[in-house]
């Protein structure tokens, strides 16, 4: 018995099983110059943010970001972009604290919908537009 209490060590090492960890998520995309929020309206990502998401139906949209920005400032970047592609707004309704809002553009017979949330202070964002 006691011939066999050395071999006992040589055994449990040889039994330890080598774990491979998960694969890490691919990184977020940071926005590019390829790369739009809303095809329909060709609108570029907000400068400098990570894009999370992004996801197109009949012309209408809706995408997440991260940036560190205050959403005035965020919101400022996408209205004057829409304004000087001929966009006028006809509505601006901010909702909860400041920290959503919503606003409506038309130019000629085209009209949509603009809404902005941010989502707590995590410094994400969420951008839907509806036409």
């Amino acid at each position: 018995m006691r011939a066999l209490l050395w071999l006992l060590p040589l055994l449990l090492s040889a039994c330890v099983v080598g774990v491979r960890p998960e694969p890490a998520p691919p990184p977020p995309v940071r926005s590019s110059s390829g790369f739009v929020l809303n095809a329909r309206l060709g609108l570029p990502p907000y400068p400098d943010s990570v894009a999370l998401k992004r996801e197109e139906r009949g012309g209408s949209s809706e995408a997440e970001f991260e940036t560190r920005d205050p959403l005035e400032q965020v919101y400022a970047f996408f209205h004057n972009w829409l304004t000087n592609r001929g966009w006028v707004r006809t509505r601006l309704e901010y909702k909860g604290p400041a920290s959503k809002l919503e606003a409506e553009y038309r130019r000629g017979a085209e009209r949509f919908k603009l809404e902005l949330d941010r989502q707590g202070q995590s410094g994400r964002y969420k951008l839907e537009i509806d036409f």
